[in-house]
């Protein structure tokens, strides 16, 4: 039977109820040892399971700690409560998180961006990698929760914590072989399967732990694998414009509805619709490896390796609504709400050529009716791939009243797109002669002259395609030695001490496709053609009905509005291209960046503990040597002339940090923190103006206003500041039991804000200077995040029990330049509400837990100067488990039980942006503990 080291570890030196369940939970708690706890003599460990004795685990944690802190912890061995870390995260007071696919992707807290909530895996950053441009937030999907033994969300900074979360620091913790019983492990198998894409699949998690006689050398290893189609169904109301007569600078005339005479003037509406469907075929594996060697009582040595593999190859299928010829061709059944269009159609008009689209509409010297030229059939198809590998190892010395710690570590992470192909078909002649859409009650719906789940004739011309490869690398290095002092005093209890270095890498690099045909004189076929060739030459495309494929794409799960059609034939596209033309890789100069970080850390921290009052106080102080390497790229320019933008800049920063709690008395404890947090920019806004974009880009001025579009990325931003505050109680009036409440405020700067300007750039397509709007990041803004967090948890005697929280922030806005007017932006990804409902009964044989999250209306980005809002939404999980034997039990879980559907806005309710669909999910499996 496992005892309890207590040699050489600091005391707990108040008092609170020992119960047996708070004993064990402290035996079992990773997270008490991290924090440099420890219990007053040697006790027998009981081995607590399930619902109830993780919610305790997790309070006691919160009630232990010095910092404002939540836990997270498995139910058992491999069984954390989510599928996804990220979902269980939802689950604290003053998280929420952004999804992908309907599975939890990135986290964000106390109403600030997931860019400001700093991830390590325990204790240093984990690199991540995905399609577009790195992040500074981690991506949950890359890691298996089967992994992860417990998770600590400090909401409180510390000086012996990395910078880098304004938001607060996520630290996911991972099991030692020595903590573990000697040949202990699990195993589970698993079958998902999701109302979207129908399809059944498996997914298998493997952990084992053996270590020797004398319990001084241990290993652990760990596998996962899972397999999942994910399919999201969704509509977007794209590129709002505004129509207008009479205010100069209007994106587009009056509409006139032809119908009725009407005009409608000085409204907005959006400049298309899209009907999508994207299918992902996830397949992600982990690994995980730690060796753990005690040679002498005092001497500590741990390995530990961690990767992980996602497959994301894509589908993405849609059908395009736009308003490209709404000069030529007429509006009808326009109905406006408010100042918002809300629905219209077009229909073909029947003219002739009118030489404003060239010879394209000329067919052997006769003008052709143009028709409609839209719908659009476009299709994305790439094949991607994300790893990410750690390796730290770290030595502790234990001495007479004193630790010394050494770790070393690197991790990285690469991932990217081995080909992406964009492909677009279009309506012509007439095929279609109208279509109609009506997104006034949130839920859109179509009326098309053509079923276009049946006929490939609809589409009567290839567009265009482009094809290339992406990849971006995420690597650190790291060296950290930390010393601590126990003190047998009667106020500080220990002194930390500590130095960290981290050299932190990102890189992006981009290859075009470029296709041949061997003939000298027409410039080969590079995806996109100039001139009169770009739609209708037969020597650069195929025909376009045969690249319209027999499958129906499937849209009726989610009840959002969209319908079915006819799938575009990416293999018949392959075909064609191999049978005419020679791929060349190109380098793209513009989508390739560098950015290195050099970043020097030394902290000190005090414990102290005087009568009732506990607590730390410390400062940490960073240096940051950021160098930057990129790209500019305008549309005419040649290559050979793009010249390589270098800039760096060294920036320090002072970050004290305090932390207090009372224990008023076994039951009551009131906290207070102050600290000077710290966030980095995000990589977008230093390398990459949009994803898969160049630093800058400008396109070709439009025909109305005369204008081209463009963005830009600003290097020289400045990290961003936070002075924060706390003040929290909690009463602890039972075992497992509790509830309390914290107000919190941070006052944000340096915070990089959008900008939207009138500038005059040169371009290739006009002689001299256009004016071009420009979108960009510019630093200075400041913004606050206030509120406050509610939370109870209870246990019944008789098995049931309950955990609700609630959350109130208030974020105050920062202004956005638009076009010289400064307007108010709020911070992406805060909600004002959000609250948690868990309710749950366990026995010895029977466990049902349902978990309900909800989350107000939340800003999501920046369109024309505006907010984009993501609509409120809640959802319904469900778990359950059914023990057959004390080892082996039957689980099964269903996600987004009621079939919720995400909505968003923009700047108003009646100007909806987007709905989606990601499915109901489904699983069943077995776990076997042993």
């Amino acid at each position: 039977m496992s005892k309890i080291r207590t040699s050489n570890r600091p005391r707990l030196s108040y008092n609170f109820k020992k119960t047996a369940l708070c004993i064990a939970v402290l035996a079992s708690s990773n997270i008490v040892i991290a924090q440099e706890q420890e219990i007053d003599n040697e006790f027998e460990v009981i081995e607590v399971r399930g619902i109830r004795s993780s919610a305790a685990q997790n309070l006691a944690i919160k009630r232990l700690s010095t910092a404002n802190v939540d836990a997270i912890t498995a139910e058992d061995i491999g069984k954390f409560p989510d599928k996804n870390v990220a979902d269980s995260l939802q689950r604290v007071p003053g998280v929420l998180i952004d999804r992908d696919g309907g599975e939890g992707s990135r986290v964000s807290i106390r109403g600030t961006s997931p860019d400001w909530t700093l991830t390590q895996l325990n204790g240093n950053y984990l690199a991540s990698s995905d399609t577009g441009v790195p992040s500074r937030s981690f991506n949950y999907a890359l890691l298996p929760s089967s992994m992860i033994s417990s998770v600590e969300v400090y909401k409180s900074a510390e000086a012996r914590i990395d910078e880098g979360g304004i938001g607060g620091t996520v630290i996911l913790n991972t099991r030692k072989p020595l903590e573990m019983e000697a040949s202990s492990g699990a195993l589970s198998v698993e079958a998902t399967y999701d109302d979207v894409s129908e399809d059944l699949q498996p997914q298998l998690n493997l952990l084992y732990s053996w270590k020797n006689d004398d319990e001084n050398f241990g290993i652990l290893a760990g596998y996962t694998r899972q397999d999942r189609t994910v399919t999201t169904v969704s509509n977007v109301a794209s590129g709002w414009r505004f129509y207008s007569d009479t205010v100069e600078g209007a994106d587009q005339p009056a509409i006139v509805d032809q119908a009725t005479g009407e005009v409608y003037n000085n409204v907005w509406a959006p400049s298309g619709m899209h009907v999508k469907n994207a299918n992902q075929d996830r397949t992600r594996d982990g690994y995980q490896l730690a060796i753990q060697w005690m040679p002498t009582d005092n001497l500590d040595l741990n390995f530990n390796y961690f990767g992980a593999k996602l497959g994301y190859d894509q589908t993405g299928q849609e059908v395009f609504f736009a308003e490209w010829n709404d000069n030529h061709n007429p509006y009808f059944g326009v109905k406006l709400d408010g100042d918002t269009v809300v629905a219209y159609g077009n229909a073909d008009n029947g003219l002739l050529n009118d030489n404003n689209w060239g010879d394209a509409d000329v067919n052997n010297g006769v003008p052709v009716r143009r028709g409609l030229l839209s719908p659009q059939l476009t299709a994305r198809e790439r094949f991607g791939e994300s790893q990410s590998n750690s390796f730290d190892f770290d030595a502790t010395y234990y001495g007479n009243g004193y630790s010394l710690s050494v770790q070393v570590g690197h991790t990285e992470a690469k991932g990217g797109t081995s080909k992406e192909t964009y492909a677009n078909i279009d309506a012509r002649q007439g095929s279609v002669n109208s279509w109609f859409f009506n997104i006034e009650n949130g839920r859109p719906s179509y009326e098309v002259s053509t079923d276009l789940s049946k006929d490939k004739q609809a589409y009567q011309y290839y567009d265009w395609f482009d094809s290339y490869s992406s990849e971006n690398k995420d690597s650190e290095d790291y060296i950290q030695s930390d010393l601590k002092i126990d003190f047998d005093g009667d106020f500080f209890t220990s002194f930390f001490v500590g130095a960290k270095y981290r050299q932190h890498e990102i890189k992006g690099i981009r290859n075009d496709f470029r296709w041949d045909d061997g003939i000298a004189d027409n410039g080969g076929y590079r995806g996109y053609l100039p001139g009169n060739e770009w739609f209708h030459n037969p020597d650069f495309h195929p025909d376009a009905e045969s690249l319209v494929s027999d499958t129906i794409i499937d849209n009726s799960a989610g009840n959002t509005g969209a319908f079915d059609f006819l799938a575009f034939d990416f293999a018949a596209l392959d075909q064609y291209l191999l049978n005419n033309f020679s791929p060349t890789v190109v380098p793209t100069l513009s989508g390739t960046y560098t950015l290195e970080e050099n970043i020097w850390s030394v902290y000190v921290q005090s414990n102290f503990q005087w009568r009732d009052l506990r607590g730390n106080f410390g400062v940490r102080y960073v240096d940051t040597e950021l160098s930057t390497l990129t790209y500019d790229d305008v549309i005419g320019q040649d290559s050979n002339d793009i010249v390589p933008n270098e800039r760096s800049s060294d920036d320090g920063e002072w970050l004290p940090s305090l932390n207090l709690a009372w224990d008023v008395n076994d039951d009551i404890v009131v906290r207070f923190a102050a600290a000077r947090a710290m966030s980095r920019v995000s990589y977008s806004d230093l390398s990459q103006a949009e994803s898969y974009g160049p630093p800058v880009n400008i396109n070709s001025p439009d025909s109305w206003t005369g204008r081209g579009r463009g963005t830009s990325v600003n290097t020289g931003l400045d990290p961003m500041l936070s002075d924060q505050l706390d003040l929290g109680i909690e009463w602890y009036y039972g075992d497992g039991s509790a509830l309390g409440a914290t107000l919190f405020n941070k006052d944000i700067s340096n915070l990089p804000i959008s900008s939207l300007e009138i500038v005059q750039r040169e371009h290739d397509c006009c002689n001299g200077p256009i004016e071009v709007e420009m979108n960009t990041k510019v630093g200075g803004g400041e913004a606050q995040s206030t509120g406050i967090e509610l939370f109870f948890q209870h246990s019944f005697e008789s098995g049931f029990g309950v955990l609700a929280n609630y959350t109130f922030t208030d974020t105050s806005t920062s202004e956005v330049t638009n076009e010289g007017q400064k307007t108010d932006a709020e911070i992406p990804g805060t909600a004002k509400h959000q609250y948690n409902l868990s309710v749950y009964f366990e026995n010895d044989d029977f466990s049902v837990r349902a978990s309900y999250n909800w989350k107000d209306d939340r800003a999501n980005g920046i369109h024309k100067g505006y907010n984009m809002y993501t609509k409120d939404y809640g959802q319904l999980d469900v778990n359950a488990a059914y023990n057959l034997t004390e080892q082996l039990s039957l689980t099964a879980s269903v996600v987004n039980l009621t079939e919720e559907v995400e909505e968003g806005y923009w700047k108003q309710e009646n100007r909806f942006t987007y709905n989606q669909y990601s499915g109901r999910r489904f699983y069943l499996g077995a776990n076997y503990n042993f």
